[in-house]
């Protein structure tokens, strides 16, 4: 934590009293001023699993109003299937996944995966355009 701490100073781990539900979470700010409330979910058989991160505020939707929750799994805007209404980002696909990853780098394909969202709000493009998929 004291690398995550130093780099990104809004996230704390929120709970970790059970194996496998720890959460860490806080804020990215995007380039244009905009925050989004990043939750990081912990895996229980941490190095060795893809942690799932969340964009839990605000309420993401594409640039022509859709939900980005309805869209559900999709490869151009780099989404997986949400759950509990909210919208999960895809930055590393498993077979990708290597236990030397740290969350500083997660939270930075995240913080690049912003950018390419408010990218898309501008243009229409989908994300995907902006940002080569994310395999390492």
């Amino acid at each position: 934590m004291d690398v995550l701490s130093r780099y990104f100073p809004t996230f704390f781990l929120k709970d970790s009293i059970i194996p496998g539900h720890a959460i860490i979470e806080g804020t990215l700010r995007s380039n244009a001023g905009n925050e989004y409330i990043v939750r990081l979910h912990v895996p229980a058989d941490l190095p060795n699993s893809v942690p799932i991160i969340e964009i839990v505020s605000p309420v993401l939707r594409d640039r022509f109003g859709h939900s980005l929750v309805d869209l559900g799994t999709s490869y151009p805007m780099h989404l997986l299937k949400p759950e509990n209404g909210v919208v999960r980002i895809c930055h590393y696909s498993a077979s990708h996944w290597s236990p030397n990853v740290t969350f500083s780098k997660v939270l930075l394909k995240i913080r690049a995966w912003i950018e390419a969202y408010e990218g898309h709000l501008d243009s229409g493009y989908a994300i995907d355009h902006y940002l080569p998929h994310m395999t390492a």
